[in-house]
């Protein structure tokens, strides 16, 4: 890449956070980069969401300025931050990456009754999952807009090698194994994740082939060979390119690049005592390139690639020897296409990190196509198939709301642990997506997840700034914990009859009113705050009476969720006087 094109790809992606910033990410301050840098790694579909669970925010955050965990992908995200005024400095402060050992101890070694109480239910949370071997992968960031600087590199390694100690103590590592990335995410990794997201292809050179004989293959909108090259021209390629070599399956190598795993040991074993046999043995390499060049007596040329299938075998062969990777022969596959549809079913079916997801199988469903129908005649974008397209904060994914929709209709466990298993299971499926469901009903659950959202983090920054009231704190207790989220909104599914003022034999029949259906009214988010503040507190007075941890551990039990949720029923019925008039507002929003 040229200098200019360099050039040109750092005022594109500034460009872009900007506006982003001024947009979704307008109310995440200092934490605005870490955010949009993450909802890139993860592929995040709703950003708000996301930020209202990772940001910690809290003047005592002990370094860990964002912390996520997500049980339906087994992992664990941890973060320090710093922005710069100025763009683009040479590199950002070593010391705020040596922070993150700050952040590891409070989380994973200090006693509990020692942690601050705003980091007290992630350590809880973290420790907990681990011991359970609900989390296999924790990544542990430092994310700035600085440029990536190696002793930055060097202080991460450190903090790594500090997580994987403060771990071992905490789980057998002979009886579940957690893979740690450390890393900073500086502005040429975060730009290559932006671009990642327009391109799939970020090395556009052209490259030179190191054989002389292939096979090809055309078919209409694509062309490729098939070639066997040496073991020290793929390692060159990753030496001299890194993670950008697998820049259209971005976010899982970066996941990926650091593991030990004894997949990756194989493979460099293999390369090391059996040179001679690596070509039978290994599966080979995938890669697309923008164009082919296959002239007769000159050499082969590429201009451009990405490995989409092999980043194992890519990383394993840049560990092994020199001396050995030259007698190493590996099968290669080079595809040209420039079709963007057909690229990204080549990625997909390619590409074993990128597996199929539960939600790909229901992408033709029908009830999914009726659905996206119905929301397009509000000027609402419904997406039921996933693609790299960025996803606008006002469209809805058949992937978020699903786990929303499975909290409110009965099943919180599922919700929490398990969402995948909604796409998966034909009797779960039919069960939250049943034939009668309808945009208004969606539209309903979607404004009360929004709320939750908001209100989450407003409460948040008034604890932090010691100006919440005691019933603000008490909402505040409520939904501290990452389970929080579809808890309460289990908990408004139960409480349909009360907050409707009226019989609702069928939940799916409970709707937001047409009228107010359309992608920039907020009104139904509004009046679920509304309703949201009288329900908290009644909420969290329930809960406490279940004993010692009861925020933590009752969300997580069936049985207590469901105690908790006929308390509240009689509760609720014998405040009606006093909290009916809060729920007004819904009321007059929504049909039953």
């Amino acid at each position: 890449m040229t200098q200019e094109q360099q050039n040109n790809n750092e005022v594109m992606f500034k460009s872009a956070f900007e506006y982003e910033q001024a947009n979704a990410l307008n109310n995440y301050g200092q934490n605005a980069l870490a955010i949009f840098a993450l909802s890139l790694y993860l592929m995040v579909e709703d950003i708000n969401e996301f930020a209202a669970n990772a940001i910690t925010d809290d003047s005592n955050d002990k370094k860990a300025d964002i912390f996520f965990i997500d049980l339906n992908e087994n992992r664990a995200i941890i973060a320090q931050n710093y922005f710069s005024t100025t763009w683009g400095k040479f590199s950002a402060p070593g010391n705020k990456a040596s922070d993150l050992n700050t952040a590891i101890a409070w989380l994973l070694t200090a006693s509990e009754d020692d942690i601050p109480s705003g980091l007290k239910p992630k350590a809880i949370e973290l420790r907990r999952a681990l011991k359970a071997g609900d989390i296999n992968q924790i990544d542990i960031f430092y994310i700035h807009n600085c440029h990536e600087n190696m002793h930055v590199s060097d202080e991460m390694k450190a903090v790594g090698a500090n997580a994987r100690i403060a771990i071992a103590a905490i789980v057998e590592p002979s009886e579940h194994q957690v893979n740690v990335t450390s890393m900073e995410l500086g502005i040429k990794y975060i730009e290559d994740l932006y671009l990642g997201r327009q391109s799939e292809i970020l090395i556009e050179e052209w490259l030179e082939i190191p054989t002389q004989e292939y096979v090809q293959e055309n078919s209409e909108g694509w062309k490729a060979i098939l070639t066997t090259v040496p073991g020290n021209w793929i390692q060159d390629l990753y030496n001299r390119y890194e993670t950008r070599l697998f820049s259209a399956n971005y976010r899982d190598y970066l996941g990926s690049a650091q593991r030990k795993t004894n997949i990756n040991r194989q493979i460099t074993e293999t390369a090391t005592s059996e040179p001679q046999n690596f070509w039978v043995y290994n599966n080979g390499i995938t890669a697309l390139t923008n164009e082919l060049d296959l002239v007769s007596n000159t050499p082969i040329r590429i201009r451009g690639i990405s490995i989409i299938n092999g980043a194992q075998t890519t990383g394993a062969l840049s560990e092994a020897a020199k001396n050995s990777t030259l007698n190493v022969r590996v099968l290669i596959r080079i595809v040209e296409c420039s079709q963007k549809d057909m690229i990204h079913h080549i990625i997909q079916y390619n590409n074993t990190q990128n597996d199929i997801k539960p939600a790909d199988r229901r992408s033709n469903d029908y009830i999914q196509k009726l659905l996206r129908e119905q929301f397009e005649k509000y000027g609402i974008t419904y997406i039921h198939r996933r693609s790299n397209v960025r996803i606008s904060r006002n469209d809805i994914t058949a992937t978020s709301i699903a786990a929303a929709l499975c909290a409110f209709h009965g099943d919180l466990q599922t919700a929490h642990r398990n969402a995948p298993e909604i796409f998966v299971n034909d009797t779960l499926y039919e069960k939250v997506f049943p034939k009668t469901i309808t945009a208004d009903h969606i539209f309903l659950v979607r404004a009360l997840s929004i709320a939750i959202d908001k209100l989450k983090i407003e409460l948040r920054e008034k604890v932090s700034n010691a100006n919440a009231t005691k019933q603000e704190s008490l909402q505040n207790d409520v939904l501290k914990y990452a389970a929080s989220k579809p808890f309460v909104i289990y908990l408004i599914g139960e409480l349909a009859e009360e907050i409707a003022g009226k019989p609702v034999s069928d939940q799916f029949e409970w709707k937001s009113k047409t009228s107010i259906i359309n992608s920039e009214n907020h009104s139904m988010s509004d009046a679920w705050i509304v309703a949201l503040r009288a329900i908290l507190p009644q909420i969290a007075l329930v809960v406490e009476q279940q004993g010692k941890d009861a925020f933590y551990e009752v969300p997580r039990s069936a049985e207590q969720s469901k105690k908790v949720a006929n308390h509240l029923k009689a509760l609720m019925a014998s405040l009606e006087s006093v909290l009916g008039p809060q729920f007004d507002d819904v009321r007059r929003r929504t049909t039953v």
